[in-house]
């Protein structure tokens, strides 16, 4: 392995004083002409100078490193959140490490525990399922760290920690307003597990959009965001009669086209279907799936900036905390058909309560 080439290295190599080369490489003012700041910067590029990043930490008291704790890597949504937040990061100068939670309470306390003692200068937490049941546990954790926290998508209760997230009740009553606009009358839904919150904003908000018509749903599944969640409840959504079916995530819808396949049944024609995320086509699935888009360039940039105004200390940074909340959209593509127009029934039988199985 050879020697890392040093500050005392490239001034001998430029002819100038180490005290000049170490100004002009960490950008900080000076006395040195452009004419030599130029032949520095030529120099070190030549002899493949690379930061001390241990040093400079101890100077500047920032690692440039940030963290993302997420609950499952393997979902797509919070795959591809990951991907644009390190673009997000690196346009700032910082690394962004990942760290995988597995929906565990403990694992997540542990990590948090980590990553903070290595001198990461921030968090992103998505938080893992089991927090989301043990808000003051999360709390407590949040509250001990030593560096700014935010809270990404799963905002839980978050009048003491910065938060940035998608409006799910909006973007539940947006899949439901779409059915109706498209004849649609018996309708199921695949939610996530209630307990977190984000699940339960997409499920209330969607009951809520068939309620404003006098309707709610034939059937509730209560999946766990993963593809066999939707594949193993294909075959109650086609006992229900259900015409169209509200799938709170990408995954699970992918999961209950496959089930639906299986089963014999063409989509859209026999039943139509609806998933939430926008994330599937980033990663070649689900092209034609219909879905309630989270905007996640968006997302990654304002949880990056409210990161990084707690990293600089702006005049913002000062409020005790900040959430954000971003409108979903819907985003039209061929999984939900159009049926002739129905009308909407009244009484006990368009409202009755909807049949709630579990699976997954």
């Amino acid at each position: 392995m050879g020697k890392r080439t040093t500050i005392k290295d490239v001034a001998a190599a430029a002819g100038v004083s180490a005290t000049a080369v170490s100004l002009v490489l960490n950008d900080r003012p000076s006395r040195v002409s452009e004419e030599t700041r130029r032949h520095i910067l030529d120099v070190a590029e030549r002899l493949h100078y690379v930061p001390n990043q241990v040093a400079r930490t101890l100077v500047t008291q920032r690692s440039m490193l940030l963290a993302l704790i997420v609950p499952d890597i393997q979902n797509l949504f919070f795959a591809g959140l990951a991907k644009r937040l390190e673009e997000e990061c690196q346009q700032s100068g910082y690394s962004l490490i990942v760290a995988n939670s597995g929906d565990s309470r403990e694992t997540e306390h542990r990590l948090l525990t980590r990553l903070v003692s290595r001198g990461v200068d921030g968090v992103f937490l998505i938080a893992a399922g089991e927090s989301c049941g043990d808000v003051e546990a999360l709390r407590s954790d949040v509250e001990a760290c030593s560096c700014p926290v935010v809270l990404i998508d799963r905002l839980v209760d978050v009048d003491w920690c910065d938060g940035v997230g998608i409006d799910n009740h909006a973007g539940g009553r947006l899949a439901a307003q779409f059915l109706i606009e498209n004849g649609h009358r018996r309708i199921a839904c695949i939610s996530g597990e209630t307990r977190v919150g984000n699940a339960a904003g997409r499920r209330d908000g969607f009951v809520e959009g068939l309620a404003e018509v006098d309707l709610s749903p034939v059937l509730v599944v209560e999946g766990d965001y993963r593809f066999d969640s939707g594949l193993d409840a294909a075959p109650d959504i086609v006992a229900s009669g259900a015409t169209a079916v509200f799938c709170c995530n990408d995954l699970m819808a992918l999961g209950l086209l496959q089930g639906l396949h299986r089963l014999g049944r063409s989509v859209p024609d026999d039943i139509s279907v609806i998933g939430y995320d926008g994330i599937a086509e980033r990663f070649g699935f689900g092209a034609m799936l219909t879905t309630v888009g989270q905007k996640i360039g968006w997302l990654a940039h304002e949880s990056a900036a409210v990161m990084l105004d707690r990293i600089g200390g702006s005049p913002s940074a000062g409020i005790a905390s900040r959430t954000i909340m971003l409108p979903p959209e819907l985003i039209r593509r061929g999984t939900v058909a159009q049926i002739p127009m129905l009308p909407i029934e009244s009484g006990a039988e368009s409202r009755a309560d909807a049949e709630r199985v579990e699976v997954g």
